[in-house]
C-alpha cells in the first residue's frame, strides 16, 4: 500500500472521480431546489452524466489501486468502468441536444437522436469486432463525449446572447462560464488523452468539472429566486 500513495495518480484519481460526482450532487440540489422549467429539468441529464462519469473515474482508481499492488487487472472492473464512461457520454450529448430545443416542441424530434446514434454505434462496435470494451470506451469519449459537450457548450453559448435582453449580468456571466466549461472539456475530455506539457489530462478535466458545477448550481439558483 505504501507504494500506491507515492504514486501521484493515486490522488489525481480519486480527486477527478469525486469532482464529478460533486458535480451530479450540485447540479442535483440545484435542480431539485428550482422549479419544474423545462430549461430546468434538462440538467438532470447532466445529472446522470457527472454520476456515471464519477463512477467510470473512481472504478478506475480501485482498477489502478490493485494493479499497483501486483493484483493485476480484474475484467469485471474494467467493463464496469468503461459502460459507465460509455453511458456517461450519451447522457452529455442528450443534454447538449436537450438544451438546444427545450424552447422549441416542434424539435422535440431531434431528442431522440443520442438514442439513434447509440444504435448505431453498437451495430458498428459489434459489425467491426471491436477487440476490447476499451476501444468501444474511446470511440464513445471522442464521439458522444466530445459532441456533448461541444453541443452543450455553444447551447449556453446562445442561451447567454439571449439572455442579455433581460439585463441580469450575474445570470449572463454563469452562463457564459458554463458554456467556456463545456468547450474546455469537449477538448480536455472529448479529443486528449494524453498528458499536457507533463501534467496528467485529469487535471484539466477535473478544472472543467468543477467549472461547470459551480457555474450551473449559480444559474440554477439565480433562475430559483429570479422573476423572469
Amino acid at each position: 500500500m505504501n507504494r500506491v500513495l507515492t504514486e501521484p495518480l493515486f490522488y489525481i484519481d480519486f480527486f477527478y472521480g469525486m469532482s464529478f460526482l460533486l458535480m451530479s450532487f450540485v447540479v442535483f440540489e440545484g435542480t431539485r431546489r428550482a422549479s419544474c422549467l423545462t430549461f430546468i429539468t434538462t440538467f438532470y441529464m447532466l445529472v446522470g452524466f457527472g454520476l456515471f462519469h464519477g463512477i467510470t473515474e473512481l472504478t478506475d482508481w480501485v482498477s489502478f489501486i490493485l494493479k499497483t499492488n501486483g493484483a493485476g487487472e480484474f475484467e469485471a472492473l474494467i467493463i464496469l468502468s468503461q459502460s459507465c464512461l460509455i453511458t456517461s457520454f450519451v447522457l452529455l450529448l442528450q443534454f447538449g441536444i436537450n438544451l438546444l430545443t427545450y424552447a422549441s416542441e416542434k424539435k422535440n424530434i431531434y431528442r431522440l437522436l443520442p438514442a439513434l446514434l447509440f444504435v448505431v454505434y453498437s451495430a458498428s462496435i459489434f459489425v467491426a469486432e471491436t477487440s476490447h470494451i476499451r476501444a468501444a470506451g474511446l470511440i464513445a469519449r471522442r464521439g458522444f463525449g466530445f459532441s456533448g459537450a461541444f453541443l452543450s457548450g455553444l447551447a449556453f453559448f446562445r442561451l447567454a446572447r439571449s439572455m442579455k435582453a433581460i439585463e441580469h449580468p450575474r445570470l449572463t456571466n454563469g452562463i457564459i462560464v458554463a458554456g467556456m466549461g463545456f468547450v474546455c472539456y469537449a477538448i480536455f475530455g472529448g479529443l486528449v488523452v494524453e498528458p499536457i506539457l507533463g501534467l496528467p489530462i485529469q487535471l484539466f478535466r477535473t478544472v472543467c468539472a468543477l467549472t461547470i458545477a459551480a457555474s450551473s448550481f449559480a444559474i440554477l439558483e439565480i433562475l430559483r429566486v429570479s422573476k423572469f
